[in-house]
């Protein structure tokens, strides 16, 4: 039998980071993402900020001279960060940005869990740009998709949330250490041409992102900025090429990198559990319950938030009749963004929320939803 080790969330995301190869890490205390910044800082590769305004101009700075940066935080202060993730959303700056959710709005309850910050994540760019996110649905997958998120940032020059919540990151459970997933660490692809060749949004590869050249060094001259540009990086008034090179920052043609769904399919089911995060977690126990009582349910657990990976549902609806989204907020927000992103449209099924705040959503919830009763 593989030992255990008793564990919180927040020492499994810094392993993950420090495998990633994270470098360079800057927070400001912020209850419940703080372990993640004290643990960080023990590590020998963290700093604190003086607040989260500053800690996102300080990452920009070091990721934009060749370092692997990262920050953590919760609601309040990733509002505090919009300004400059969208800086370094259109810069092309890598960042990996770790979102703790507690209960809102503003202050709210540091110590209450949530799923609350679903919708500001996707919106807090503006422009129509969404920062890619995912998320991880066990303790386990902590490692994984903190070096999923790490690499994503790397190979696409943007910044990735890594979404989780309060239970999760504080939280502590058996987890074995040696069956961790770990995927192999990504770095930005460097300029290695001539220098009068170089262009700081130009010579795109297959994904259309550019080689990164870091500043400070005496040749080539390396330009960012986040007002529209050209290819050199200098400003430039919208045209046909500002509009391109401003579309690239759209993802969706990388969806291969982004982990997939987990899929627990049951032949004959017609009825199709969702969730994410830490629900997850009772919604898995509310299908095992309704399996040990004869009906066929089956389970889908979404781990990329961001851009939303539709085929990933799609594959899972052949037969279903109702489809039963379970989150931990008060309106259910993932559910109100896939049918945003007419992820249903054409299939015949019936979409429900379960959605509660300020506690743990129970199986016994979800398994009435699952059985029609009255949700949400």
């Amino acid at each position: 039998m593989t030992p255990c080790t008793f564990v919180d969330g927040a020492s499994l995301i810094c392993r993950g980071a420090l495998h990633a190869g994270v470098d360079y890490f800057v927070g400001y205390p912020i209850t419940p993402a703080s372990g993640i910044c004290q643990q960080m800082i023990e590590c020998g590769v963290g700093m604190p900020a003086s607040d989260e305004i500053t800690a996102l101009q300080y990452l920009i700075g070091a990721s934009l001279n060749g370092h692997k940066a990262m920050t953590a935080t919760s609601g309040p202060g990733f509002m505090l960060m919009s300004e400059g993730i969208g800086a370094a959303l259109a810069m092309e700056v890598p960042l990996t940005i770790v979102l703790v959710q507690r209960l809102g709005p503003a202050t709210g309850s540091a110590t209450a869990n949530a799923q609350g910050d679903v919708l500001l994540v996707g919106n807090i760019v503006s422009g129509g740009f969404i920062v890619p996110t995912i998320c991880p649905s066990t303790l386990e997958e902590c490692v994984e998709m903190t070096v999923h998120a790490v690499n994503i940032s790397q190979l696409l020059r943007i910044p990735v949330v890594l979404l989780t919540e309060k239970s999760m990151v504080l939280g502590k459970r058996s987890v074995a250490i040696d069956d961790l997933i770990y995927p192999e660490p990504q770095s930005s692809s460097r300029f290695d041409g001539a220098a009068e060749r170089f262009k700081p949004y130009g010579d795109l590869d297959a994904r259309e992102v550019p080689p990164f050249q870091p500043l400070g060094t005496p040749r080539p001259q390396v330009r960012v900025t986040a007002s529209t540009h050209n290819e050199e990086g200098l400003i430039a008034r919208f045209n046909e090429s500002v509009r391109l090179n401003t579309e690239r920052l759209l993802v969706n043609k990388s969806l291969d990198l982004f982990p997939a769904a987990v899929r627990d399919l049951q032949p004959g089911a017609t009825t199709l559990v969702i969730s994410y995060g830490y629900t997850a977690y009772a919604a898995k126990e509310a299908v095992r319950n309704l399996r040990a009582r004869g009906q066929a349910v089956s389970l889908l657990i979404v781990r990329t938030i961001f851009p939303v990976r539709v085929d990933d549902i799609r594959s899972a609806l052949a037969g279903v009749e109702r489809v039963v989204i379970a989150e931990e907020n008060l309106t259910g927000l993932y559910r109100k963004a896939l049918l945003a992103e007419d992820t249903f449209r054409g299939c015949a099924v019936d979409v429900v929320g379960v959605h509660v705040m300020g506690r743990p959503i129970t199986p016994e919830e979800i398994e009435a939803a699952c059985n029609g009763a009255v949700a949400g």
